[in-house]
C-alpha cells in the first residue's frame, strides 16, 4: 500500500481549500479513539496537519468516522520507542526502516453537543 501522494507526486495543491484532513485508523481502535482513551498516534511515511480532520477507520462495518482534530505534531524516531511498541508498530509499517523518523501526532474527537 503506498499514499497517494507517492503515486501522484505532482497533485495540484488548492491554497485556499478548506483544511480538513483525514486521518485513518485500523477499526480496532474506534472506540478507544471515540472514548478519548487514545488521544496520539504514531505514523511513519505520512504527511499530516495541525487543524480539523474527519478520523476514518477503514474496514469498520458501518464505516464509522469522527470530526475532530489534530492538536500538536512531534517527531520522533523509531529508536526513541520502547521496544516492544516499536515491534507492534511494525505490524503497521513493516517496510519502516531501523532508522525511521516518526511523528507522533495529538489529536480529539470533537463532542456532539
Amino acid at each position: 500500500m503506498r499514499p497517494i501522494r507517492k503515486l501522484l507526486p505532482d497533485t495540484y495543491f488548492f491554497p485556499d481549500a478548506p483544511t480538513g484532513r483525514v486521518m485513518r485508523f485500523n477499526r480496532r481502535y474506534y472506540e478507544a479513539v471515540l472514548s478519548g482513551q487514545k488521544t496520539s498516534t504514531i505514523r511513519w511515511d505520512e504527511t499530516h496537519h495541525v487543524g480539523a480532520a474527519t478520523f476514518v477507520f477503514e474496514g469498520h462495518p458501518e464505516f464509522a468516522h469522527l470530526d475532530g482534530s489534530i492538536t500538536a505534531i512531534e517527531s520522533t524516531t523509531l529508536s526513541e520507542l520502547d521496544p516492544e511498541y516499536a515491534a507492534g508498530l511494525r505490524g503497521h509499517y513493516p517496510a519502516m526502516p531501523a532508522d525511521a523518523e516518526l511523528l507522533r501526532v495529538h489529536f480529539q474527537v470533537q463532542r456532539a453537543e
